[in-house]
């Protein structure tokens, strides 16, 4: 070896202290990308949900232009039908489908169900469930007529109850009323996870009647997605689509917020 040269150090490994404070520099890392990556899937399942309801609304769009009115929440018949069938014409993807629900809906373990029973002469039992819901009673008032049995106290003021269609020129302010929108899914201890295929402001059973029933929480950023009747899709926080004194409006074709049909303040979902 020449004067001149020097050895090279020899090549050693990361000491404790190294090694240390490597695993702690990725767990710092890890601990700032977790809530970001965590929230991709909920962000994609938000979006879908938008795409179906924008969808949705162009059905909505072609069936109003074709009878001038909104499709009724429920038709008696025969064939008894939900909104849903009216717009099956206009839509590619069949309601019953997995791929026409709110992705976050599926994912939680919602049911689509459509079944139908008759109980003799012209009644029937319809029992249903999926993920989007429509609007159409509005802000209305029910009133009892048994332990479990409630009729509207009032004519609806949503886009169509049963039997019902709504011309279209009678939606005073379509950019601000609610058209079509997440349900609100839940159920009992003993029963599948449900959605109701039309909207409720608020729970209108008596309190005592629901004691072992969980409502879910909402399906995205704690709110609803939400189809106003002019065709645009939105976010709704669950504090303003649930409480009445700032969106009751928003319920009713006449824009009005009727604030005489609202039910009591204890039975609000939202209470301030």
């Amino acid at each position: 070896m020449d004067a001149g040269e020097q050895a090279s150090p020899r090549n050693r490994g990361f000491t404790l202290i190294e090694l240390l404070v490597v695993i702690a520099i990725v767990a710092i890392l890890a601990a700032l990308l977790l809530p970001v990556l965590s929230k991709v899937p909920m962000k994609a399942r938000g979006a879908q949900c938008q795409n179906n309801l924008h969808q949705t609304g162009l059905a909505v769009e072609m069936y109003i232009s074709d009878h001038s009115m909104y499709p009724p929440g429920l038709d008696a018949g025969p064939p008894v039908k939900a909104w849903p069938d009216f717009l099956a014409a206009y839509n590619p993807v069949s309601w019953t489908n997995a791929a026409w629900q709110c992705p976050t809906y599926i994912a939680e373990g919602g049911t689509v169900i459509w079944n139908l029973s008759r109980t003799g002469g012209k009644g029937f039992v319809l029992n249903t469930s999926c993920s989007y819901a429509y609007n159409a009673d509005g802000i209305v008032s029910y009133k009892s007529i048994g332990k479990r049995t409630w009729v509207l106290g009032s004519p609806p003021l949503g886009l169509g109850d049963l039997n019902l269609k709504v011309p279209d020129n009678q939606v005073v302010a379509p950019s601000e009323m609610y058209a079509i929108g997440d349900s609100r899914p839940g159920g009992f201890p003993d029963r599948e996870f449900r959605g109701g295929i039309t909207m409720q402001p608020w729970e209108l059973a008596p309190s005592a009647l629901h004691a072992k029933y969980t409502e879910a929480k909402p399906p995205h950023a704690n709110g609803y997605n939400l189809l106003f009747a002019d065709g645009h899709v939105g976010l709704v926080k669950r504090r303003d689509y649930l409480y009445p004194p700032r969106s009751a409006q928003n319920w009713n074709r006449d824009h009005q917020p009727h604030p005489e049909l609202w039910a009591p303040a204890n039975e609000w979902a939202v209470q301030n």
